[in-house]
């Protein structure tokens, strides 16, 4: 839904944007506001809320993008910074580590029935 996605520009305050992230693409997750520092540039815009989930740093997509490499984007976009943002539900994904295995059974014939098992495990971590 695109009425969900939403810019903003920050300056970038004495200790920074003042907001924090979690997820990465090493995660399996996208990247997610986790917190607002009190007082922050990114609380004072009135824009980005905890949960809402990070599209693009400066015109470039988060697509893909490891949490150290969001990071460093954000430090290398100098004194101010564009955000493209998408709401959030108010609640900020735990880490998920998916793993698949992916299983088919086959026999010669044609028409055998495939069998899949996937599996799913939830690691939380800090």
């Amino acid at each position: 839904d695109e009425s969900r996605f939403y810019s903003v520009d920050l300056e970038r305050g004495p200790t920074g944007f003042g907001f924090s992230l979690r997820g990465g693409s090493e995660y399996n997750m996208g990247l997610y506001v986790l917190g607002l520092m009190e007082g922050g540039p990114a609380q004072r815009s009135n824009k980005i809320q905890v949960s809402d989930q990070l599209v693009e740093i400066n015109g470039d997509s988060t697509a893909g993008m490891t949490h150290s490499q969001a990071v460093e984007q954000i430090r290398r976009g100098g004194h101010r910074i564009h955000l493209v943002l998408k709401r959030g539900n108010g609640y900020v994904p735990d880490y998920v580590e998916l793993s698949s295995l992916s299983l088919c059974m086959t026999n010669s014939k044609q028409g055998e029935p495939c069998f899949y098992v996937i599996g799913r495990t939830e690691n939380p971590r800090p």
